[in-house]
């Protein structure tokens, strides 16, 4: 089984790629952490902005890098 195919793609397409899913991972971890109690959304406030908006940043981010990453010509 083929997790993630990067087999014709180039180092920077594989960086970008790799990047992103481990920021989608990082936000996973981080809002399921929030959800058992281990930390508090109060500890992810950036700059004025909520928890909930830092996490989804991190997703967000981490969407876009896996799409350059695998962008099909």
């Amino acid at each position: 089984m083929i997790f993630l195919n990067t087999k014709g793609l180039s180092r920077t397409r594989k960086v970008f790629a790799f990047t992103g899913m481990g920021l989608l991972v990082l936000a996973l971890l981080l809002f399921a952490s929030t959800l058992l109690g281990i930390s508090s959304l109060d500890s992810f406030a950036v700059l004025g902005n909520s928890g909930v908006r830092t996490l989804a940043g991190i997703a967000v981010a981490g969407c876009i890098l896996a799409a350059i990453g695998f962008f099909d010509e």
